[in-house]
């Protein structure tokens, strides 16, 4: 290979110049840029039970590393004009669990899909099954590399009755709703978890199914363990494992936390090991991992959402 030189300091300024004048750009624009190597987010050792509550004084000493997101142009469906551009990760265990907190920058509240027209906000970890060797592809995994998936759903959350009266059925969303016979309810109307008791046949085929989607009875809490290996490969395990806390705040401000305006506070929880084949085992040293968050005001579902690279989890 032949190394070409040049004395001339127009030229070198001009590039140099160039470089400059891009960084600008990308830095204005909120352009995230790839990271070249993994970036350690070191685990804080505590005493006690972890916090699951995103508010709480433990989470204000514990080191934070801000992690960029780009959007996903891999594969359909794509959106490269994500709403969030980073998300603020950290870590504590205890010796038996581990807590993991992610906060961002996010102007709407988004936790119900009732309508059509609604999406929600979500927020994902994922891990490769296999932590030995280099990680698989960051992108779902691949054939051969299997990952674990933590997803937190605003909607599961609002389903646990923290921030409403529990499950938002299309009663709630839609006042003026009228029906004039839906399959044995009784004179008066029935709640939603009644309606589940009653229609678990055919009327209700996602229950029927199986699908922890439709049935919030088969939920631990509000995140979601899966796994997948390659695009449109995601499954839902047999054994939940993982649990979690989203806390939305209008103002943000709490001490140790990444922003000043409305913020989600999402704290994801889970035992070091399982016993579990399908989930990862994490264990005193490095882990790879990698984040995603959807933003359900600017239409982000699926594979529309805004991913990271892989960093590394480091743990004492």
């Amino acid at each position: 290979m032949e190394i070409m030189q040049t004395k001339n300091r127009a030229v070198v300024w001009g590039v140099l110049l160039s470089a400059f004048i891009v960084g600008i750009v990308l830095t204005l624009g909120q352009v995230p840029l790839a990271v070249s190597q993994p970036v350690a987010i070191q685990v804080k050792a505590i005493k006690g039970p972890v916090p699951m509550d995103g508010a709480n004084p433990i989470w204000e000493n514990v080191p934070g590393v801000v992690v960029p997101l780009s959007g996903q142009t891999i594969t359909t469906p794509m959106h490269p004009n994500i709403a969030v551009k980073s998300v603020f990760v950290k870590a504590v265990t205890n010796g038996k669990d581990i807590g993991i907190r992610l906060d961002w920058g996010d102007q709407s509240k988004n936790d119900t899909t009732i309508g059509p027209q609604h999406f929600r906000d979500q927020a994902a970890i994922q891990f490769p099954v296999n932590t030995s060797g280099a990680p698989p592809f960051q992108c779902m995994g691949q054939s051969g590399g299997t990952v674990n998936i933590w997803r937190w759903n605003a909607e599961w959350q609002k389903d646990l009755g923290k921030d409403s009266a529990g499950i938002w059925d299309v009663d709630n969303e839609y006042p003026a709703i009228f029906w004039d016979y839906y399959y044995e309810e009784p004179a008066g109307g029935v709640t939603y978890l009644d309606r589940v008791g009653r229609s678990m046949g055919p009327f209700n085929t996602g229950i029927w199914s199986g699908n922890i989607l439709s049935d919030p009875e088969m939920r631990i809490g509000s995140v979601e363990d899966l796994n997948a290996n390659g695009f449109s490969t995601l499954t839902t395990q047999a054994h939940q494992d993982v649990v979690g806390n989203g806390l939305w705040e209008p103002a943000g401000s709490i001490k140790g936390g990444c922003c000043t305006g409305p913020t989600w506070r999402v704290v994801f929880k889970r035992a070091l090991t399982t016993s579990d084949p399908n989930d990862v085992q994490l264990k005193t040293g490095a882990t790879p991992m990698a984040f995603a968050v959807w933003d359900g005001q600017n239409l982000e579902r699926d594979g529309m959402k805004g991913i990271s690279t892989w960093f590394t989890l480091q743990i004492p």
